[in-house]
């Protein structure tokens, strides 16, 4: 699907704008909604005040960054890791002062509920991890999702605009193999709705294959699995709101943003009379 050169830069901006993030015009070209026949978009019309907020995030970010840094390196020890990812305004520099931490998990096959049981516990010692319910979270860990080696493509009722974005946003802090790269390719629907993005992303972030020393004691970690697993839904079970868990996927995402998100473009959208279908669901 293609848009006019006008939609495609005002459905890139109007998007930013929810988060009240300007963009810049490489920028602008990058998120753009599907290809476009032109290089170069030019700049969109934003606010100026907007622009002053992003520069204040930017500053707000750098302690965070050196914060996800720091705890991803702690949690290189644990051997069922096989990435470690920032997710949330922290990807794109565009987190308030007072926001915390999202990190994004994967984990070898068949340990993602030891690996969550693990992380869980680092984190919670190093007394950093954001609390269900916890009013003051600045700059606390939030761990918000695992996913197995095994259940890298996201389900197809989800594959949106939203999450396309959500894809390609998250930025890995370090990782065992070539996983990251299995994971986008796993998730290539995305490129249909931000191709730019895809590209960069690919071009950006190339692995190397390293020898993995490690598969014993993930073998190890995988016999505590079901015990896990069966203790952390107890603890859970009055707890559960808008979480998606499985044995391969732990999602924790109390109020869906997804539908808030949609809303807020379809708002900005309909200014310029562009369907939102044809840019949220790509039809």
């Amino acid at each position: 699907m293609r848009l006019s050169r006008d939609d495609a830069i005002f459905s890139a901006a109007a998007y930013a704008d929810i988060f009240d993030y300007p963009l810049t015009e490489e920028e602008v070209h990058l998120w753009m909604p599907y290809k476009v026949s032109f290089a170069r978009p030019g700049l969109a019309k934003l606010k100026e005040e907007t622009f002053k907020i992003r520069a204040k995030r930017v500053a707000w970010c750098k302690e965070k960054w050196d914060r996800a840094k720091k705890v991803a390196a702690f949690l290189r020890f644990i051997p069922t890791i096989q990435l470690v990812g920032v997710t949330g305004g922290l990807a794109m520099n565009n987190a308030k002062k007072e926001d915390d931490i999202d990190l994004f998990f994967i984990a070898s096959r068949g340990t993602v509920w030891i690996t969550r049981l693990l992380v869980t516990c680092a984190v919670e010692c190093l007394g950093i991890r954001r609390i269900p319910g916890e009013k003051d979270v600045h700059n606390k860990i939030c761990l918000n999702m695992f996913m197995g080696d095994d259940a890298l493509l996201l389900p197809k009722d989800e594959r949106d605009f939203f999450a396309a974005h959500e894809v390609l946003q998250m930025v890995p802090l370090w990782e065992r193999g070539i996983i990251y790269q299995k994971f986008l390719r796993a998730n290539r629907w995305a490129e249909r709705f931000l191709p730019n993005a895809w590209n960069e992303k690919n071009q950006k972030y190339k692995s190397k294959i390293k020898k993995n020393l490690i598969q014993c004691a993930v073998f190890f970690f995988k016999m505590f699995e079901p015990i896990a697993k069966v203790c952390q839904l107890w603890y859970m079970k009055k707890r559960r709101t808008n979480e998606v868990v499985s044995n391969s996927v732990i999602r924790f995402h109390p109020r869906d943003a997804r539908i808030w998100i949609k809303k807020a473009f379809a708002k900005r959208l309909a200014k310029r009379n562009v369907p939102l279908d044809k840019i949220f669901y790509g039809r």
